[in-house]
């Protein structure tokens, strides 16, 4: 099983922040390609401006966030 129908990177950050839209934890995002600093994530502090690199790194604290309690949890 695959589990990013993208190839490359940016592809990849895309789906994630498409994953965390999903979840409710956060609330919008943008992609400005031509702009230093590309990702706007939107949460309710304000507007986020990453680069890709930053946000693959605020994707992967999100989801092990999010995600982790339940995934340690032993029914």
């Amino acid at each position: 099983m695959v589990m990013w129908a993208s190839d490359n990177r940016a592809g990849k950050v895309r789906e994630g922040l498409t994953l965390l839209l999903s979840q409710g934890l956060i609330e919008d995002f943008e992609i400005r390609p031509d702009d230093e600093h590309p990702y706007r994530v939107t949460m309710p502090v304000g507007v986020i401006p990453l680069t890709e690199h930053q946000a693959a790194h605020f994707l992967l604290g999100a989801v092990t966030a999010r995600f982790g309690p339940l995934a340690r949890h032993t029914p």
